[in-house]
């Protein structure tokens, strides 16, 4: 609790650690992510290690598709990292006292969208990270909740990983932007969906590079923020509003986590101005592809979530265009983008009114992910 407001931060990060892959499969052990030091890498700045998986190493610096993730810096430190990972629970318990974070949201690292092209190792490891957070977690399952990956390329091991995670006690799911270089309303995804529907989850879309085809035109670590890891909220937004999966789905609630909330303002104005002429010059076949609602019902429908940045002008906006209800506070820890003072910005503002912030901060989580 800070200043009498109650916390729920709605999206943490739980960094990758070995413990994370040690009952994978046996078929898939041996290709499990590696901690590796490049030690020849004073061009690398901070990122001379990594995680080498199929060859390739994940965070890395320079070349195509570069991205800042967090690398295994207690390979480099030899520190301990109990509660950046979550391999210490009480740890991270500890942290949150010292925050004033009443209950924490928590994610996988966004490298879990670039590990692997191969989408049976790819199951494997988003299974492995499911049974190990929901064993960390159990201990404090009042305070620290979880969204299990789904691995949406394999439709069997789709269905499996959810039947799994709702017996582990997973409080939503969570998938990428797009899934590798798949829209997430592909046909091959049908059957998940019908399935996850009955499930009654949330479904967290969260930042990542998840499109491969990005990567050629990435140079930069603001080229990764700008365009890899932030377009595909774009994609994920045409595939699961734009196609109408909100209206084939009534009960769904969907969350977009660490895209921030500016661009919704372009991405709706632009399909409601095209929805009406597209539904009269396309061809009719593809009108079961199309919303029912326009996205501005959509918003409205109290089924959709975003988590903003706290310090966001526009944030009186976002609060018109959203409703009050569907704006969440997040502190991303334990990354660094310098969000651990993110509730005390928000409770600083004089243009969101006191009932805003405590909804922002506490209510609206609730709303989304149920009661704790």
């Amino acid at each position: 609790m800070i200043n009498g407001y109650k916390i729920y931060d709605s999206d943490a990060h739980v960094n990758a650690a070995p413990q994370m892959w040690e009952d994978m499969p046996a078929e898939f052990a041996a290709r499990r992510p590696r901690p590796a030091l490049v030690h020849d890498g004073a061009e690398l700045a901070a990122f001379t290690a990594g995680w080498l998986t199929d060859g390739r190493m994940e965070p890395h610096a320079l070349g195509p598709g570069l991205q800042p993730a967090n690398p295994p810096r207690w390979v480099v430190e030899g520190t301990d990292r109990g509660s950046l990972t979550v391999v210490d629970a009480a740890a991270r318990i500890r942290d949150l006292d010292r925050l004033g974070i009443d209950i924490q949201f928590l994610f996988p690292s966004t490298l879990y969208a670039r590990w692997t092209a191969d989408p049976r190792f790819e199951a494997a490891l988003f299974r492995a990270f499911n049974r190990f957070i929901a064993r960390q977690t159990k201990p404090y399952s009042k305070r620290l909740k979880w969204a299990g990956l789904i691995p949406l390329r394999h439709p069997r091991e789709s269905i499996a990983a959810l039947e799994e995670m709702l017996k582990l006690g997973a409080s939503a799911a969570v998938v990428f932007g797009t899934a590798h270089d798949k829209m997430l309303s592909d046909d091959m995804f049908s059957d998940f969906w019908d399935e996850f529907a009955h499930s009654k989850l949330p479904l967290c879309v969260h930042m990542a590079a998840s499109f491969p085809a990005f990567d050629s035109c990435v140079e930069t670590f603001l080229d990764a923020h700008a365009l890899s890891m932030a377009l595909p909220a774009q994609m994920a937004f045409i595939a699961l509003l734009g196609r109408g999966m909100m209206d084939r789905y009534p009960d769904l609630r969907i969350a977009f986590m660490e895209f921030g909330a500016e661009w919704l303002f372009y991405m709706a104005g632009r399909i409601d101005h095209y929805i009406p002429r597209d539904r009269e010059i396309q061809p009719k076949i593809l009108e079961a592809k199309m919303p029912k609602m326009n996205m501005k019902e959509c918003f409205k429908s109290g089924r959709f979530f975003v988590c903003g940045e706290m310090e966001d002008p526009l944030m009186v906006q976002e609060i018109a265009l959203l409703g009050e209800d569907q704006l969440l506070f997040s502190s991303d820890y334990p990354h660094g983008e310098g969000r651990e003072n993110a509730a005390q910005e928000l409770l600083a503002r004089t243009d969101i009114t006191d009932g805003q912030k405590r909804k922002i901060l506490y209510d609206n989580p609730i709303r989304l992910f149920g009661a704790v």
